[in-house]
């Protein structure tokens, strides 16, 4: 890493670091170029502005994120849609696990409805929408998923991918699960596992009190 990405990178994980602890509109451009040991110039240099940070941040989360779901659907034509669906929930938690402090503020921040979020996640949220629905769809003509709305799925899919990072606090102090120990996350894919197993596969339906006992 040369000079001056060294220096981007220091003045963005300093920044994120502010922006988790005092929330982005709590951090000052004057704040982060101290945590980041540089002038406030140099920010604008990298950067422009405070909210050139935080595309920075949005931009580097779904790159990632997004490039997990497509290698998942590149690989639909050759195997078995249910086996795909556990391996991208596995990658993507993992992804947001090994960059917790970036995957807990994005979360938290495209929860907010803010012009800067509807101007830099529309694209994003669209393309992550179509790779979901479609392994979803792949997989109910495939016979392999039920017949369920794929809308309502991709919904439900999100949100549990989410919780961990939006909601840490919420877990963390009623459920007792923290999710920056490997441990739990390894429990909470295998949660998720038996979500696709017990509501979308194509299997008969098992009771209620057998799956909750």
């Amino acid at each position: 890493m040369n000079n001056q990405s060294a220096t981007k990178e220091k003045i963005f994980q300093a920044a994120l670091s502010l922006f988790n602890s005092k929330g982005f509109s709590g951090t000052s451009m004057r704040e982060i170029a101290k945590a980041a040991g540089v002038n406030v110039s140099t920010i604008f240099y990298y950067f422009d502005d405070k909210k050139g940070l935080l595309k920075e941040c949005f931009v580097t989360f779904f790159e990632e994120y997004l490039n997990i779901l497509e290698k998942g659907i590149n690989q639909l034509e050759n195997a078995d849609p249910s086996i795909i669906l556990k391996d991208v929930i596995h990658q993507l938690l993992d992804y947001q696990y090994r960059n917790y402090q970036l995957s807990r503020f994005v979360c938290r921040e495209v929860s907010i409805d803010s012009q800067i979020v509807r101007e830099t996640m529309t694209t994003y949220f669209r393309k992550e929408r179509f790779f979901l629905q479609t392994l979803i769809e792949t997989g109910t003509e495939a016979g392999v998923f039920r017949k369920v709305p794929s809308g309502i799925v991709v919904i439900q899919l999100k949100g549990m991918l989410n919780q961990p990072f939006l909601n840490s606090i919420y877990s963390a102090e009623v459920w007792n699960i923290y999710f920056q120990e490997r441990y739990y996350i390894d429990q909470y894919k295998k949660q998720l596992e038996n979500w696709v197993d017990l509501y979308l596969c194509n299997t008969k339906a098992i009771p209620l009190e057998e799956v909750i006992s």
